[in-house]
């Protein structure tokens, strides 16, 4: 039987993310349609998939399976984030302290070694393609 509160929560969090369902999928090696029934209510998760849905949205069981989602915990909650501005946009964007430590020691890197992890990156974005 669907468990409606997991299968709500599901979406909310995967569009917090702005995860496509497909992208989503790859991150935790099913198919795009097997997704799709879960967060339709088509079919439950078993306990692996679960526990990898929280590992990456940082959140704990009872919060994924029982509680509402509420778009101010997530905000709050888990991670700490900070608040950033895309400039000349309207996007926020959520960075832990990891993100913006990495991003400052990027800025601080010289010139060659700022390339060769644009390369690296981009060569990661290739294979999950």
């Amino acid at each position: 039987m669907a468990n409606i509160q997991l299968s709500y929560n599901l979406k909310r969090y995967r569009e917090a993310y702005r995860f496509t369902q497909q992208k989503l999928a790859d991150k935790i090696n099913i198919s795009r349609q097997a997704y799709s029934n879960y967060e339709t209510g088509k079919r439950d998760p078993d306990l692996v998939l679960l526990t990898k849905l929280c590992e990456v949205y940082s959140i704990t069981l009872d919060q994924l399976v029982r509680q509402p989602y509420s778009y101010e915990e997530y905000k709050e909650s888990g991670v700490p984030y900070r608040v950033c501005y895309k400039q000349n946009t309207k996007d926020i964007l959520y960075l832990t302290e990891r993100e913006i430590q990495f991003v400052l020691e990027y800025r601080g890197a010289e010139w060659e070694k700022q390339h060769l992890i644009a390369y690296v990156l981009n060569q990661m974005n290739r294979q999950e393609k």
